[in-house]
């Protein structure tokens, strides 16, 4: 995958974010290398992981739960 694919699916994913209300954010070191992200919407959760030696976050969505 070339470095304009990657940088392409990552943003696909940001996007996601667009037209939702966010509620709240809370940031969390994983470890020394690594953070996450938590971003709860109107729609459920968003969950970014970041880390040193990654070249996009991984991506994780979470519906809420009744």
């Amino acid at each position: 995958m070339t470095k304009t694919d990657l940088e392409e699916n990552c943003q696909k994913e940001l996007r996601k974010l667009l037209d939702k209300k966010i509620i709240n954010v809370k940031f969390k070191s994983h470890n020394s290398d690594c953070w996450r992200l938590h971003i709860d919407t109107d729609d459920g959760k968003m969950v970014l992981t970041f880390c040193k030696d990654w070249n996009c976050p991984v991506v994780e969505y979470r519906t809420p739960t009744e």
